[in-house]
């Protein structure tokens, strides 16, 4: 595969010290753009509404760098005023075509209103490095917006229908009014602080925000869903009381806890005396967050408890379905009435938009060129006497004026190409971005043989953008060597030749479209680029990952190359919800080099969970991993090679990933990771296998050696047909089985001197024993028989004979290698090699019978473990805690946690309201081979045994049966011979047409349920809370 690591790519300029640091500010209030159209308002793109000044006189807007569209994206060097100060009459200027250049900074004055309506992919539609707000901004488009990083005013924003697409550089918003009306602002990553003013939630919106920062007092819409997060990011406990008022709260009020160091583990509410309530949240850590004045709504009353849930995308959520509730008397509410006529003026201000230009304008009109006039071998892109700026004959711009400041570099003139060589250099330099500069450049070209590095860190208070341009082609070198943010824009072209390399960076390196047209390299070294919610589409060129790299990708890419380091872990998502296709494998149209046990497959943004991921041999030796929806959808990767010595099992480990939330309810976006281990029936090095000439060690036999077979008692000479090795890296965090650790059997566990030593060999293989093969994890007692944990990274071999054959090894008779179908990526020591045969089986082609019932194992289980205690073995391994109860409850089709009213004669009661269509069992699940002991060979994650199922309502009995009937339905275990079946711990039930206005009562059927791990106390309060 490709080199990925850092060895040839550290640039020559990586040596900082030399570079300039400080900051670079164009925000000198020279050139100002005004209002001077209709008092009233009007269209932000007609030309005829807007005069440039400066210094307070009109500046000519004719030249060409207008285009004939004097508009202020036409120069962003200047201040941008809508209205003026102490403007008395309302008006409403509406912008509603796509205008892609970032502005320096807007105001917005006292009665007026700028209403941003634009829609388009390609980035930002609407762009300022800040803003001050002293009347009202709406943003009602789904479409990007960028508010930068400067924010002040006490004027109102309002942002209606866009799901978290308005950015705020620096993730800070001061004073003032926020209305969110269906939108999300804030991300895990980006977390907004708002400091003071209100804030008001409604229809189904959600506030992502740091520690204290929700405002003096927030007002959420008590008929409507919404979500408040706060992070939970705190080193001490002083201060964790939220300075707010909230109003509102109902039972569809969610309080979240963004994931981070420490979990939730209770949510407490405890009434006041002024008829508010506390809502204390207690953090597995000692810590606890606390609301302690949280008003609800009328003929609310939250429970004492509130439920605690994993989300799939940010963390956990406070969920609380109330003791006393009053759905009808919240939409009639003053609070609901007066956020709904606010979402209503918002929606109609400015009137039609159809009366407003839709038509996207472009500057990019290559008129004005910085060119790189310093060193010809590169040096630092903050010294002046390093660019000269061109205007569109190729006469020499003086740069000498104010608006310059006396640092004439390509920020200070955005309105202009930048070149970092030129066409056809041969001369290799590299030019330094060292210091932070927040002004957006309009474009960016990095040549032939140069090298454009960005080093420049974010300094404390401010977290924008420290290099931005609104688009960039590459047929050089670019290097992004910060963890700050990097806005490289909408217009993206990494050309043949190209290399782009983002190291150490947390998914700060922003492409405004999600997408790279890529013809060249791009680099990831300890890096991530895309994210769950914003998935990078990349068309064509090659993709390398190294040194615990994640690369979010959109499916059906159609990248040439991925190569992964398989000696570091790097991992690869597509994003599934809504963009996997039914009746249709979802090929991945890429091939990936150097997978191993380190490579791990990702899928995010899944509402159904993952149930198996399967690697099926390839004809050329690469292998095809299907995986499986719980839905029935499929993710294809068709084209794997895996690095030298690795084999993954058939059967893929399947591992949620908590990083970024998960949900157990599978109604929001969760995170699967896939992780191949390897499999097989294998020895570790050192391995004594019988031959003739007596005990050899495994790794020295060869194609052609002689091993001693064991056939009804006799010996008989077998010639080795194969001999394979592979390499394995175990994986910490997962189950003992799962997580790849060899099993130790000790110097005599089974009997006196068998074995003769202490024996090493994968989980999966298998020890002869009364005439049957038992798979070594299913003898492992935690005394003779164990996991070693201290062998974490290990080669393994395989020795395969003409026929399966019963061998003996360390003086202990075990199996040969069987060729089920997983050959083709071991690698054969020696000049000579076998091709193998056919695929064989278990049933056709074993030496002997598979042993993995019970009754046969337990009691040769049992014997070998009393011998071990006999012998004064300690017992290595922590005994579980087990718990019966399953922790039921069930998930409303309107997103309710709805918790059981009785248990009666087996059967378990819930209320349901009349809009409930479906609901979700939710309950713990346990494996039976690690609640009952290992050598129940049934691995599968159960969660309670349902039978009959009932639902009466409005006077009638209705039978519900479709988790019998449907084979696919999503959660269910296989379906049984008997009319009941096994969740998975989060199963769908449908549920037949309700009387409206009724109340019905579920009566579910549990057969069975538990006993269920409880990993620890924390997990166990969390679950129950």
């Amino acid at each position: 595969m490709a080199d990925t690591t850092t060895d040839d790519i550290t640039p020559a300029g990586s040596d900082n010290a030399s570079y300039n640091t400080g900051e670079t500010s164009y925000h000198q209030h020279d050139y100002s753009w005004h209002w001077v159209g209709p008092a009233t308002g009007g269209d932000w793109t007609d030309p005829g509404n807007w005069v440039l000044t400066d210094a307070g006189q009109p500046v000519d807007t004719s030249s060409a760098s207008f285009s004939g569209i004097p508009l202020p994206q036409s120069e962003q060097n200047a201040d941008v005023n809508v209205g003026y100060y102490g403007n008395t009459t309302p008006n409403v200027v509406v912008s509603n075509a796509v205008l892609y250049n970032q502005i320096r900074s807007l105001s917005i004055w006292q009665n007026s209103t700028l209403k941003i309506t634009a829609q388009g992919g390609n980035g930002n539609v609407f762009a300022t490095a800040g803003f001050e707000n002293y009347g009202t901004l709406i943003i009602d488009t789904p479409s990007q917006v960028e508010l930068g990083g400067v924010t002040s005013g006490n004027g109102t924003l309002t942002i209606l229908n866009n799901d978290g697409n308005v950015t705020l550089d620096d993730a800070q918003l001061n004073n003032g009014t926020l209305n969110l009306v269906n939108s999300t602002l804030g991300t895990l990553a980006t977390p907004i602080s708002v400091s003071g003013g209100t804030i008001n939630l409604q229809q189904n919106s959600t506030l992502i925000a740091n520690l204290y920062g929700e405002g003096s007092t927030i007002n959420v819409d008590p008929a409507t869903v919404n979500t408040l997060y706060v992070n939970d990011r705190f080193s001490n406990s002083s201060g964790s009381v939220q300075n707010t008022v909230i109003n509102g709260v109902s039972e569809n009020t969610h309080f979240g806890i963004l994931s981070g160091s420490s979990k939730p583990v209770s949510a407490t509410y405890e009434a006041n005396t002024d008829g508010s309530y506390t809502l204390t949240i207690t953090l597995d850590n000692g810590h606890a967050i606390t609301y302690p004045t949280v008003n609800v709504a009328d003929g609310y009353t939250p429970a004492a408890q509130a439920t605690i849930v994993q989300d799939g995308s940010n963390g956990w959520l406070i969920e609380d379905a109330g003791t006393a509730t009053a759905p009808a008397s919240y939409v009639t509410s003053d609070l609901h009435e007066q956020l709904a006529a606010t979402a209503a003026a918002a929606a109609a201000a400015g009137g039609d938009t159809s009366q407003y230009s839709s038509n996207a304008v472009s500057y990019h009109t290559h008129d004005n060129i910085w060119r790189w006039t310093g060193s010809a071998t590169g040096g630092d892109w903050y010294d002046p006497k390093n660019w000269t700026l061109y205007d569109g004959v190729g006469n020499v711009v003086d740069t000498s004026g104010n608006s310059f400041s006396g640092n004439a570099v390509p920020q200070s003139e955005q309105n202009a190409d930048v070149n970092v060589g030129y066409v056809g250099n041969t001369t290799p330099n590299i030019v330094v971005a060292n210091a932070p500069s927040y002004n957006q450049i309009r474009s960016l070209s990095v040549w032939e043989n140069s090298t454009l590095e960005i080093t420049a860190q974010a300094d404390s208070t401010y977290s924008g953008y420290v290099f931005a341009t609104s688009g960039f082609e590459n047929s050089g070198t670019i290097v992004i060597n910060t963890e700050a943010k990097v806005e490289l824009g909408g217009v993206t072209a990494n050309r043949d030749g190209g290399v782009i390399t983002i190291m150490n960076n947390n998914n700060n390196v922003v492409f405004d479209t999600n997408n790279v047209n890529n013809a060249g390299t791009i680099n990831l070294i300890n890096a991530t680029l895309g994210a769950a919610t914003n998935p990078i589409s990349v068309s064509g060129g090659t993709l390398n990952l190294s040194q615990d790299s994640s690369l979010f990708l959109s499916p059906g890419e159609n990248i040439n190359t991925i190569n992964v380091d398989p000696n570091t872990v790097n991992t690869v998502y597509v994003q599934a919800n809504g963009l996997l296709h039914t009746d249709s494998p979802n090929a991945q149209g890429v091939v990936i080099n150097g997978v191993s046990s380190n490579t791990h497959f990702g899928i995010s943004g899944v509402s159904s969970a993952p149930t198996a991921a399967t690697y099926t041999p390839n004809a050329d030796g690469s292998y095809t991993l299907q995986i499986t929806l719980a839905d029935g959808r499929l993710l294809t990767f068709g084209d794997l090679h895996m690095s030298n010595g690795f084999v993954p099992r058939t059967n893929a480990t399947i591992v949620q990933d908590g990083s970024t939330g998960f949900l157990a309810e599978d109604s929001e976006a969760g995170f699967f990771i896939i992780e191949a281990i390897a499999e097989g029936p294998c020895f570790l090095a050192g391995s004594m296998i019988r031959t003739p000439e007596g005990d050899v060690a495994v790794e020295t036999l060869r194609l052609g050696s002689t091993v001693l077979a064991f056939v009804n008692g006799e010996t008989v000479e077998r010639t080795v047909t194969w001999a394979g090795r592979s390499h394995m890296i175990a994986k910490a965090g997962l189950a003992d089985a799962e997580a790849g650790y060899p099993v130790r059997i000790m110097q005599g566990a089974l009997a006196e001197g068998v074995p003769y030593k202490d024996m090493l060999v994968t989980p999966e293989h298998c020890l002869f024993i009364n005439g049957g093969f038992i798979p070594a994890r299913m003898l492992v007692n935690g005394r003779s028989v164990v996991y070693d944990r201290t062998i974490a990274v290990y080669d393994y071999f395989h020795v395969e004979t003409a026929e399966h054959s019963v061998i003996m090894a360390d003086g202990m008779l075990t199996e040969s290698y069987l060729d089920t179908g997983n050959r083709q990526s071991f690698r054969q020591d020696g000049s000579v090699v076998s091709l193998g045969g056919r695929e064989r089986n278990w049933n056709d082609d074993a030496a002997a019978p598979l042993s993995v019932s019970r009754d046969v194992v337990e009691p040769i289980f049992r014997e070998i473990e009393a011998r071990a205690i006999a012998a004064g073995l300690e017992n290595t391994v922590v005994a579980p805690t087990l718990t019966e109860d399953a922790g039921l409850y069930l998930v409303a089709s309107t997103g309710q946690t709805i918790h059981q009213v009785r248990s009666a004669n087996g059967r378990t009661m819930f209320m349901i309201p009349s809009d409930v269509t479906g609901v979700r069992i939710v309950s713990r699940t346990s494996s039976p081979s690690e609640t009952v002991g290992p050598f129940v060979d049934d691995r599968r994650q159960l969660g309670v045994l349902v039978g009959e199922v009932t639902l009466f309502d409005s006077g009638k009995t209705i039978r519900i049966d479709q988790h019998l009937t449907d084979a696919d339905l999503s959660g269910w275990d296989v379906q049984e011979n008997t009319p009941v079946r096994w969740t998975n711990g989060n199963a769908m039930l449908p549920l037949t047409a309700r009387q409206p206005n009724s109340l019905g009562m579920l009566a579910i059927q549990i057969l069975a349920a538990g006993p269920y791990l409880v990993t620890t106390s924390a997990e166990e309060t969390a679950l129950t809370a």
